[in-house]
């Protein structure tokens, strides 16, 4: 009985020590990544000549903010703050309320105007923005230097953290940007509804990625607008066309499916009330080159669309971006 308790002791003991190992492996690699491109970073603002500097969200490819992209970024300013390279750095909640006192990138995106103006306002030299794309076991950080007085790209660099389950929880955790107006933009990222990693609640809406197919070089998304009220909705892609990429860095055109809100209202998607509603929309390869062996089997998908409230018309934007889908090849 004693030499049992005594495997079962060794047993814990070894397990934990397992996961203790593991977790710091991946705990000091993620570390010394952010270090290293902070590193490097400081050491081209200094050779640029830059006094201060801001740091904004981060976001991914479609300009969607997550808490992920704000955790990288809060990492990013610390890291540059500690680095003792001449210059400083604005603190991210003086430069937060001073983005939405002058309604600045209520999406995340920073352009060469917003960049400009943001150098005006607090006398920053230099912004540091960046993207973040996961990709398997992965996320993919590309960082960038941006002068405030022209725009430009003054450095950049890229890196790799792993996709931890405490980075997946913050990858999932959209961002609510508040608004000055009456329209509502909303932003979100992977979140799961019913145990479905392929679902996010919006609003009313559940949109579900129900599956992706690709024959003869032709994308298709299907997905379903599960409308929880009891107000009839109109559906409409809104901003930018619906963006689709896979694993290898492949990008898909959209094509068609979906009627975009420069169209009369009449012209956008029923979404009817306490019902599900299926939206199919066609993507085709940007390379007219690439054949379906070279696509890849693993698939993010952004949406920027617009919700049309039937009784009212009012028009409320939302962002979903869904990762790690898996495509289905014929």
């Amino acid at each position: 009985m004693r030499n049992k308790y005594l495997k079962r002791f060794l047993y814990i003991c070894v397990v934990s020590t397992a996961f203790s190992l593991f977790y710091s492996k991946h705990i000091m690699a993620y570390e010394q990544e952010i270090n290293s491109l902070s590193t490097a970073m400081a050491e081209k603002i200094a050779a640029a000549g830059k006094k201060t500097i801001a740091v904004v969200d981060f976001t991914d490819l479609q300009g969607n903010v997550t808490e992920l992209g704000r955790f990288l970024a809060e990492e990013f300013s610390v890291a540059l703050a500690s680095t003792s390279k001449g210059f400083e750095v604005v603190d991210r909640t003086h430069l937060k309320s001073i983005l939405i006192e002058h309604k600045l990138s209520s999406t995340g995106i920073i352009d060469p105007q917003t960049a400009r103006k943001l150098g005006q306002i607090i006398g920053v030299d230099a912004l540091i923005t960046g993207t973040i794309t996961p990709f398997g076991d992965s996320i993919r950080i590309s960082v960038k230097v941006l002068d405030t007085t022209t725009a430009k790209v003054v450095s950049a660099s890229t890196g790799n953290i792993a996709k931890t389950k405490a980075i997946e929880e913050l990858l999932a955790r959209g961002v609510e940007f508040p608004q000055s107006s009456g329209q509502q933009v909303a932003t979100t990222g992977n979140l799961s509804s019913a145990g479905n990693l392929n679902s996010q609640k919006v609003g009313d809406i559940v949109v579900t990625v129900k599956k992706i197919m690709v024959s003869s070089k032709q994308m298709t998304v299907i997905s379903d607008f599960f409308n929880q009220s009891d107000v009839a909705f109109r559906l409409a892609w809104s901003s930018v066309e619906p963006k689709l990429m896979d694993e290898k860095g492949n990008m898909f055109r959209y094509r068609e499916g979906l009627s975009s809100t420069s169209r009369p209202w009449d012209a956008a998607q029923s979404l009817n009330p306490k019902s599900h509603n299926d939206v199919v929309l066609y993507f085709r390869p940007e390379d007219d080159n690439i054949k379906d062996k070279d696509i890849g089997s693993i698939f993010t998908f952004s949406f920027k669309y617009a919700i049309f409230n039937s009784k009212d018309r009012s028009e409320t934007k939302y962002n979903v971006t869904f990762t790690d889908i898996k495509v289905q090849k014929n």
